[in-house]
């Protein structure tokens, strides 16, 4: 088994191809499924792929609570219940650039001035395609970071209400029009604090709004716009909680999902059959759910 591409940031959902040899396929077994499991310290996900080809297999890469190589194994389960390890290989999660500049994004943004760092972009001409990869990893960065309680896109702490004269500022939601990010301007438009921006000004006087139609990102201004006079709702989480630390992740891109699970270090070896088990019982509830 060969993993294509062998490691992924922490905050995952990129695209992976798993490459097999003659040895490892089912040949002539269509009702056989195929898992990954990967095995971390603290955490493990059991995730399902979508099969390509006879060598083939895709899957989205689950997001991971730290940065270390994991231990991933192919399994398959057969009708009736048997389940075999096909092989196994290591896969490394690492935390990138977008995850740092996530993590500096929600601490600055409590701080008087404390965006002025990353307003350093604007002296850069970052090229369209480069704008909209960032666009991409710097939202999925934001999603996975647990943000801290009473946590605001104005940087008030809407808990106790502190921080709330500040007077005209710079928000997350004016950085994001500032380079156009449309992606991480949805996300922040759904956090607390999210449609108060969208009315803030900042020293200059200009709304989120205003700040992206002075800087040519029509669509983005269309969607800051049609966003302040209209009721839109949050968007349905593609993350599931259950008890014991476990969740259920759908990635919809392929269509499969993954069964998160926290562990203690040192913890005994997980029963892949009763995740196997449990991983189909979710995702049988899920489509249940989205028919009715």
């Amino acid at each position: 088994m060969k993993l294509n591409p062998p490691e992924a940031p922490l905050y995952g959902e990129c695209l992976l191809t798993v490459q097999l040899s003659e040895e490892e396929c089912a040949e002539g077994e269509e009702d056989v499924e195929f898992y990954l499991l990967f095995s971390g310290t603290t955490q493990r996900h059991l995730t399902t792929t979508l099969r390509v080809s006879h060598v083939t297999l895709q899957a989205v890469c689950p997001a991971h609570n730290r940065g270390e190589t994991v231990q991933v194994k192919l399994c398959q389960a057969r009708p009736g219940g048997a389940i075999d390890l096909v092989a196994e290989e290591h896969f490394q999660f690492v935390q990138d650039l977008a995850l740092d500049m996530a993590h500096f994004l929600v601490r600055a943004a409590a701080h008087k001035g404390g965006l002025r760092g990353a307003m350093l972009l604007d002296e850069c001409q970052i090229p369209l395609q480069e704008c909209e990869r960032l666009d991409e990893t710097l939202t999925l960065a934001l999603k996975h970071l647990p943000l801290p309680k009473g946590w605001s896109v104005l940087g008030t702490d809407i808990t106790t209400q502190l921080n709330t004269e500040r007077g005209p500022h710079d928000t997350l939601l004016h950085f994001a029009a500032r380079q156009g990010l449309r992606r991480v301007a949805l996300f922040l438009l759904q956090q607390p604090g999210g449609r108060d921006a969208l009315r803030f000004t900042n020293k200059q006087g200009h709304t989120p709004a205003q700040l992206a139609q002075k800087r040519g990102h029509s669509r983005l201004q269309h969607l800051l716009t049609d966003f302040e006079n209209s009721s839109c709702s949050e968007e349905k989480p593609s993350r599931r909680c259950f008890p014991g630390g476990r969740a259920l992740i759908h990635h919809p891109v392929l269509n499969t999902y993954t069964l998160t699970v926290d562990s203690d270090p040192g913890a005994p070896p997980p029963d892949l059959r009763a995740d196997v088990e449990e991983l189909q019982r979710l995702i049988g509830s899920h489509c249940r759910e989205k028919v009715s």
